[in-house]
């Protein structure tokens, strides 16, 4: 209500209308990809000639970035450009990125490592951006903590899409040298993907078969974090890394690689171990590490979940979120980017 009526426009597998309140629609369109946009194209020109509309706002630099800043001049209205990461950043994408950034009125980035790469990479001017991590809203219920010892299968969690960008194969790899020195260990992996038969071919060769299990794609996560001891978060690159505060707010010690909330959320030796992109030795010491210290694990977990805590209430998230897109729309941002 606060924010006003909102239209929403998405790709999905078919097409779809839904009414969620007075003031909230959701229009979803399927078909091939081609289809989608030409649909979301058509449906967006309508809504744009037909009704008032103070602001364009796209969580996509590429394709419906395209469409969303050629809508916004088209229309004479504001667009902003919500990047939460880069998954495929290569040739002709980082070239549509920068025309997207370029023809933006502002840019939304989810951290501040995001923010340093945008105005390094894709030269996007700084007093465009603005810093609004993404919001987490997580009910914790915490199942009493296992020993702490290892004479049962301690387990180590990861939780994600498989692809090669979030590294679970270096997981696999470090996780067989742990294995080798305690047995008493597993890994399960929480997801599903375009990399699910090459990992489970990965595991064989280790022979790993029973003590790594991949749980395939789960609605619901909140048991596997309960019955975790640590949890592993290896991408190559992130935007963010929600799941990581998923794990926080379970009191889970994390391990993660130098990307994402890395940093400004988890903090090397604070609330987390962070270790650097794609080095299994380093993640292979460092779980170890969580076997041998017990003491230091349950630190840091505590931590991981006192930092959690003290994120950003719903409501302050809102207020920021209205107060970025009021000022992106207002008359004076336009004459300032018009300018």
């Amino acid at each position: 209500e606060r924010a006003g009526e909102i239209t929403a426009l998405i790709p999905a597998d078919e097409n779809m209308e839904t009414i969620l309140s007075q003031g909230l629609a959701v229009y979803a369109f399927g078909g091939p990809k081609l289809l989608q946009l030409f649909r979301i194209w058509r449906r967006a020109l309508r809504e744009l000639q037909t009704k008032h509309y103070d602001l364009i706002t796209v969580q996509d630099p590429y394709f419906l970035g395209f469409l969303a800043v050629t809508l916004g001049e088209k229309s004479h209205v504001p667009v902003e450009v919500q990047v939460h990461g880069f998954e495929k950043f290569n040739g002709g994408r980082v070239r549509l990125a920068r025309f997207v950034l370029s023809r933006a009125s502002a840019v939304r980035v989810v951290s501040n490592r995001l923010r340093l790469t945008l105005c390094k990479t894709l030269k996007v001017k700084s007093q465009k951006l603005y810093i609004l991590p993404v919001y987490t809203q997580i009910e914790s219920r915490h199942a009493p903590r296992k020993g702490t010892h290892v004479p049962y299968p301690f387990t180590f969690l990861t939780i994600g899409r498989l692809v090669s960008v979030k590294n679970v194969a270096m997981q696999i790899r470090a996780f067989a040298k742990v294995a080798a020195k305690t047995p008493q260990v597993r890994l399960r992996i929480v997801g599903d993907g375009p990399l699910l038969e090459s990992l489970k071919l990965q595991v064989k060769s280790l022979k790993l078969e029973d003590k790594i299990i991949f749980e395939g794609h789960q609605d619901n996560v909140e048991r596997f974090y309960e019955e975790a001891d640590a949890f592993l978060f290896t991408s190559d690159s992130e935007g963010w890394g929600r799941v990581v505060l998923e794990a926080a707010a379970h009191k889970l010690p994390i391990i993660m690689t130098d990307v994402g909330l890395a940093r400004e959320v988890i903090k090397n030796e604070e609330n987390g171990l962070i270790i650097p992109i794609q080095d299994e030795g380093e993640l292979a010491r460092a779980m170890q590490e969580f076997l041998d210290k017990p003491e230091l694990r349950a630190c840091l977990g505590e931590a991981a979940f006192k930092t959690f805590k003290s994120l950003p209430s719903r409501e302050a998230y809102i207020e920021k979120q209205i107060i970025a897109w009021k000022r992106v729309s207002s008359p004076a941002a336009n004459i300032e980017r018009t300018a």
